[in-house]
This record gives C-alpha cells, sequence and structure tokens, in this order.
C-alpha cells in the first residue's frame, strides 16, 4: 500500500507568500499543502498558490472558508447572516474552479449561550449543499466549539456525500471537553486538522480560543498513540494534513520557541514529528 502523504495548512500568517513558502514545504517531503480563504474577505493568490503547487508536485485537498460570520449565519437574517452563507457559496466555487475536492467549513463560532440551530440557518445551509452537490466539491465540518451545530448538520446531511467531517485534534481538547467525535464521525471523515495544546486552562472549566494553539504534536497533553488508533479506524484521507500555528496566542507564550527557529528548521521538525504519527497510524491498521 502507498504511504500516505503528509500536507500542512499554511494560512497562519507566515511572512513569506504562500507561493514561495510551498516550494520550501515540497522540499522538506510535505506532499500536500491547504490553504485559507482570507477572514476579511480581501482577494489571495490562489492561482499563485495552486501553480507553486503543481510546479513542486503538491496536492491541495482542501481550502479553509472563512467563519467569522459561522453564527450570524443561523443568527442573523441581515447582511451579516448573508456574507457568512455568500462566503461558504464562494469557497466552493473556488473549489471547482481549481479543481480542489473539499471546502472546511465551521458551523459556529462563538461562546456565547445560543438558542440552537435555526430554521434559517438549514436553509442557508441547504443552499450551500445543493451548490457542492453541483460543483461536485465536498464541505467537510469542522468539529468547534458549539457542536450541536455540527451535530446537527452532519444529522441532516446524513448519506449525502457532499458533506463529511474535518477532525481538529486539538479542538478536541480544548472546545469539546475531550468528546470523541473522531469515533462517532469517522466513517465520514474528510479532513484532518492535527495540533496539540494543554487543554482548557480556565480552573472553573470555561473554553476560551486562547487555549486553540496549535502546537507541535507531542508539545502538549494528547495522547497521540490513542489518537493513532482512533485514526486507524477511520476513513483515512489520502493526505495526513497539519494544522500549525508559529505564532504564540496574544498574552501567551507556548509557541514562542518556534519563532526562534528559521523556517527551514520548523517545518522540518513539524514533518518529522507528523512522520511519527503516521508511522503510529499505519501501526495501528496493521
Amino acid at each position: 500500500m502507498e504511504e500516505r502523504k503528509i500536507g500542512i495548512s499554511v494560512g497562519n500568517g507566515y511572512r513569506v507568500p504562500t507561493s514561495e513558502l510551498v516550494k520550501l514545504l515540497g522540499k522538506i517531503g510535505f506532499g500536500g499543502i491547504a490553504p485559507s480563504m482570507p477572514l476579511d474577505g480581501s482577494e489571495f493568490d490562489i492561482e499563485g498558490i495552486v501553480k507553486s503547487a503543481k510546479e513542486c508536485g503538491l496536492s491541495i485537498p482542501f481550502v479553509h472558508a472563512p467563519f467569522l460570520n459561522a453564527a450570524a449565519l443561523w443568527q442573523d437574517a441581515g447582511e451579516k447572516g448573508s456574507l457568512g452563507e455568500e462566503e461558504i457559496l464562494r469557497g466552493l466555487a473556488l473549489c471547482h474552479r481549481y479543481e480542489i475536492p473539499s471546502l472546511v467549513v465551521h458551523a459556529w463560532i462563538g461562546f456565547f449561550p445560543s438558542d440552537g440551530p435555526t430554521a434559517l440557518g438549514f436553509e442557508r445551509m441547504d443552499r450551500a449543499v445543493r451548490a457542492a452537490e453541483k460543483y461536485g466539491v465536498s464541505m467537510a465540518l469542522e468539529n468547534t466549539e458549539g457542536e450541536e451545530y455540527l451535530d446537527a448538520l452532519l444529522s441532516r446531511y446524513e448519506g449525502n456525500a457532499s458533506v463529511g467531517f474535518c477532525f481538529d485534534s486539538g479542538h478536541e481538547q480544548c472546545y469539546n471537553r475531550g468528546r470523541d467525535l473522531l469515533s462517532q464521525y469517522g466513517d465520514r471523515l474528510l479532513v484532518t486538522h492535527l495540533n496539540d495544546n494543554l487543554g482548557i486552562s480556565d480552573p472553573k472549566g470555561s473554553i476560551s480560543p486562547m487555549d486553540d494553539l496549535h502546537l507541535l504534536p507531542f508539545d502538549g497533553i494528547i495522547d497521540w498513540e490513542k489518537t493513532a488508533k482512533r485514526l486507524a479506524a477511520s476513513r483515512l484521507p489520502e493526505i495526513l494534513n497539519f494544522e500549525l500555528n508559529i505564532v504564540s496566542k496574544p498574552g501567551r507564550h507556548e509557541n514562542d520557541a518556534y519563532e526562534k527557529m528559521t523556517y527551514e528548521q520548523y517545518f522540518s521538525e513539524a514533518f518529522r514529528r507528523a512522520e511519527r504519527i503516521r508511522a503510529s497510524i499505519e501501526c495501528a491498521m496493521k
């Protein structure tokens, strides 16, 4: 069996153009990259990224959609809610144009009480799913905060090949309180965001985006042997993707050591750790 490729998300504020970064990642050994659409709706050089990836022999398994209007999509009948839908539709059209198979979508954003999924939100997501079907692109819904929205959507579109699951290992620890959504939705797994963190820091157990550190694997508290076994039991995508942050969160310092590395040192270390996880998954699959 051919060895799975290792991929990495590249929308995390690196100081060089993504098209240049791709060359370094290919040299190190990565087999795929995953860009993110800008959160502010501005244009980005997707054409240059695709061109560089092809030249270096790298795949682009998915693009990450903007997510700042994910709550408004459910709650706001006006401009912000419409923008949340439009961002998803624009991402699906972009994936179709550049032959990228999946778009990662957040079902919700925010750490405030909500009334749960609404008819308005379902109407908007229904239109997005119809667009995904038309384009032949899959929507990968990510485990973030507000997992009741994820549950509702994956239940609504159960059996629809255009809708699947994006597993973020770090979100499981700091947003989902360790709930094993991978085992629940692993048969619909389309995308992985593998990263580490230190769990929930608030002694009272309140979840916070400041705990979503996206550390290199093995620098946090995740049990990677157990995670590898769960991934091995899932429908694994062709590219094992990692989503990492080289810069610390505001007021935090856990990622500071990474900033002292050159990009070649940092990504080489990331690749070595990714190889360890890939080997553990392959061992668990035997």
